[in-house]
């Protein structure tokens, strides 16, 4: 992926970001360090080995899941309306899909800054850069993004939270089941995260 195309990929992030949030306390700031010199978000790796392993792989995969996040609300958009209902709970369609945004965008929030380049043999490959071992990947992007997002909505943090689902060895099965039926968003999110991981990856996996 060259200069240009990292570039417009950033721009497209960034327009996202700015259309579909509204102005929250800590947005300005968020995106202030997204462009710092003291972030990599937009050229960093999503993997090191696995989807996104390249330039540009983290923002790439965070847009990825949005696309993927808006067809499913598309798809299911009277689904999720109903389960409100059943939950007892009110849906407001432009806080939700400002909560896609947000949860879509920023799933993946913890790697940044958490990978380096590094030469192996003629190769250069990127390697994990660990600078805070917080224990939990989703829940490590849930405390990166409250410290710029300071209302950050319960649900949005559900979501990023639990995007992993029931690969992550260390979830307990019946909370995230209860997560998911609490929160039709962490649902979306995990399965536009699975569709975006395995249906648009751009790299074969070695």
């Amino acid at each position: 992926m060259d200069t240009f195309d990292l570039e417009l990929q950033r721009d497209r992030f960034l327009k996202v970001f700015d259309e579909q949030i509204r102005e929250r306390e800590g947005k300005e700031e968020l995106r202030e360090w997204l462009l710092s010199d003291s972030c990599d978000f937009f050229t960093a790796p999503a993997s090191t080995k696995y989807h996104g392993n390249y330039t540009g792989g983290l923002c790439e995969h965070s847009l990825d899941v949005y696309d993927m996040a808006v067809q499913l609300e598309g798809l299911y958009r009277e689904n999720i309306r109903k389960q409100y209902l059943v939950l007892n709970r009110p849906y407001d369609r432009e806080e939700f899909m400002e909560s896609l945004a947000v949860a879509a965008l920023f799933h993946d929030l913890c790697k940044a800054n958490f990978y380096k380049t590094k030469i192996n043999g003629k190769n250069v490959v990127f390697v994990v850069d660990e600078q805070l071992s917080f224990g939990s990947h989703g829940g490590k992007s849930v405390y990166m993004l409250s410290k710029y997002l300071k209302d950050i909505r319960d649900e949005e943090a559900i979501a990023i939270n639990c995007h992993m689902g029931f690969s992550r060895s260390d979830d307990n099965s019946i909370s995230i089941s209860e997560s998911f039926h609490f929160s039709p968003l962490a649902w979306i999110i995990h399965v536009a995260d699975e569709a975006a991981t395995f249906m648009l990856d751009r790299v074969t996996p070695q």
